[in-house]
């Protein structure tokens, strides 16, 4: 079963299931999904709980200890395990053995990090899944934070002018930690509702962030003054151009295989799944072949190279200038090429 952190209430209101894994990359939501967890799990009577981190290295032998011991002060407990980001065949077979041993009395909390695809094709992901509720936790996209934003305002007895909200949605994109920190100090300004614009200028200090990969879909959508407003921002964090010039090149070059593909007469979905183009992006990569033609595409690919060549120069401010000149070409073929 798959549940999102908004709906883990109401779930939990028919009882606890024996193990729950959060996985994603999205901290506030991750720990405030394993608060709620540990909330309840202490409503029934865990009182004992033991936490295994695999930053410290997981001691699979030790785990197995605490899953069988009783404790002198409690007959139900809680075992805590983070995942490392991969997960070899020995901590696959000794996770799936944790999981059959799972009973009314023993609670798994399971949490780890963002998974692709192909983990989630796994034998232990799998059986994670059948032994409980799997719950993703992401960072709201600009589609849905606005909605975030407003419920999190109305838990703290808050609203927003819609100008106000959209500001919000602007000045915490990518940081819901910084928002939900923001919010609570407003809760205690007792100012008028609904909030203004004004009054939120005045009383919040932004902070947005943004990670390379949401770079990718606003290019793909034709976006080019969102991709150069998270362009510019990744360079303020300090995120390496070379980094950004991996990403596009993998873009750019599962674009033009498409191209290639579709101009040979396959159908887009054929050759979509050829090339393990995930279901979820297919429709941005459609949309942008819609938008950018073979010849348009080539020359992105060579303004790329251009960005790449002067990483390796050590030419810092000419390869952003490079990858800004691309974030604009993405935008149709009858934008002009504009060399930095």
């Amino acid at each position: 079963m798959r549940l999102y952190p908004e709906q883990l209430g109401k779930h939990l209101q028919a009882g606890l299931a024996p193990c729950y894994f959060i996985y994603g990359d999205e901290p506030l939501l991750k720990q405030e999904a394993l608060d709620e967890l540990r909330r309840a799990a202490r409503a029934q009577g865990f009182d004992e709980r033991h936490k295994f981190d695999a930053d410290d290295g997981l001691d699979w032998d030790a785990i197995f200890d605490a899953s069988q011991t009783l404790s002198l002060f409690s007959s139900r407990q809680i075992i805590e395990l983070t995942l490392p980001d991969k997960l070899d065949r020995t901590g696959s077979d000794r996770l799936r053995e944790l999981l059959r041993q799972c009973h009314p009395d023993l609670l798994l909390l399971i949490s780890g990090p963002r998974l692709n695809q192909q983990q989630q094709k796994t034998a232990w992901y799998k059986a994670l899944a059948e032994a409980g509720p799997v719950v993703p936790v992401f960072t709201p996209d600009a589609r849905h934070l606005a909605r975030w934003l407003e419920l999190r305002l109305r838990r703290h007895h808050l609203s927003a002018e819609p100008d106000a909200l959209h500001w919000l949605t602007l000045a915490f994109e990518g940081n819901l930690l910084a928002a939900a920190g923001e919010i609570e100090k407003l809760a205690l300004l007792s100012l008028p509702q609904p909030l203004t614009l004004q009054a939120l200028q005045q009383h919040v200090q932004p902070h947005y962030h943004f990670n390379p990969f949401q770079l990718l879909d606003p290019l793909l959508q034709g976006k080019v003054k969102r991709g150069c407003r998270i362009l510019l921002q990744l360079r303020q964090e300090g995120v390496e151009a070379g980094m950004l010039c991996h990403l596009l090149a993998k873009e750019l070059t599962t674009l033009q295989s498409l191209q290639m593909a579709l101009t040979d007469g396959q159908s887009f979905h054929q050759a979509a799944a050829a090339l393990h183009v995930w279901s979820s992006r297919q429709p941005l990569m459609q949309t942008a072949l819609n938008r950018l033609s073979a010849p348009k595409l080539d020359a992105l690919s060579r303004m790329l190279a251009a960005a790449d060549a002067a990483v390796a120069a050590f030419d810092d401010d000419s390869a952003w200038r490079w990858l800004q000149a691309l974030c604009v070409g993405f935008f149709d073929d009858n934008t002009p090429i504009i060399l930095p």
